[in-house]
């Protein structure tokens, strides 16, 4: 019991500090124009983390690609790859 709540706990704590995880979200819809994330998948950007925006289209769009799988830091003032 002590082990699922320490993992929880971890992954809590890596999704709040703006972490780079491993989703896709280009081309799905979104409701906050403007706003920056990272990210990293696979099947993008060699595997390395990237920026993504949430467009005027209501779509997220492919900002710029980071040099590693945890290179990316999202903040309340944007992403930025580090």
């Amino acid at each position: 019991m002590k082990f699922i709540s320490l993992t929880s706990m971890i992954v809590s704590v890596a999704v709040m500090a703006g972490v780079a995880t491993a989703y896709n979200p280009i081309g799905q819809t979104c409701d906050t124009p403007g706003g920056y994330e990272c990210s990293q998948d696979a099947s993008l950007n060699g595997g390395n983390a990237f920026i993504y925006e949430c467009a005027s289209t209501g779509e997220f769009v492919y900002v710029a690609g980071c040099g590693c799988p945890t290179c990316c830091e999202s903040l309340a003032s944007g992403a930025y790859c580090t």
